[in-house]
């Protein structure tokens, strides 16, 4: 059973359900649609598929969706706490490499060997030329230097 406007409206209040949606059900709809995007986004990511039925992805768009209408309503401090609700779920469920916002999982130079060649006006010339005559000037300079 799909995550539906009744199942949010469930989920709060009354009297915070009117001041988030201004008692606009289209306000949550929408905030579930949102929900249900992210949702799937971050699942195909990892997982490969989305099936909306399960438990867990339920409850992921259910408290993404808590946190869109809180976003909506610009009270950050409460929506803070339901985004990090459901990206809490989402790594318990999925794993830690499916939150982007830390890089985590991200692969990094850290580790690798890495250089930039500067130019120099001593070698500016060698920098002008195509990337053929490079090499053939390379080996025909270094045969020379051979003899």
């Amino acid at each position: 059973m799909a995550i539906t406007v009744a199942t949010l409206k469930g989920e709060l209040k009354g009297y915070n359900y009117k001041m988030l949606t201004g008692d606009d059900d289209q306000v949550a709809s929408r905030a579930i649609e949102k929900a249900v995007i992210w949702a799937k986004a971050k699942v195909i990511a990892v997982a490969g598929v989305f099936d909306p039925e399960t438990e867990i992805n339920r409850e992921l768009v259910l408290k993404r969706a808590l946190y869109e209408l809180y976003s909506y309503a610009e009270n950050e401090a409460v929506a803070q706490d339901k985004r990090e609700d459901a990206l809490e779920l989402l790594k318990a469920a999925y794993g830690s490499g499916v939150d982007s916002s830390t890089n985590e999982g991200a692969p990094t130079s850290e580790g690798y060997a890495t250089a930039r060649v500067k130019e120099h006006p001593r070698n500016k010339d060698f920098f002008l030329r195509k990337p053929y005559e490079n090499r053939v000037q390379t080996h025909h300079t270094q045969r020379n230097q051979d003899r």
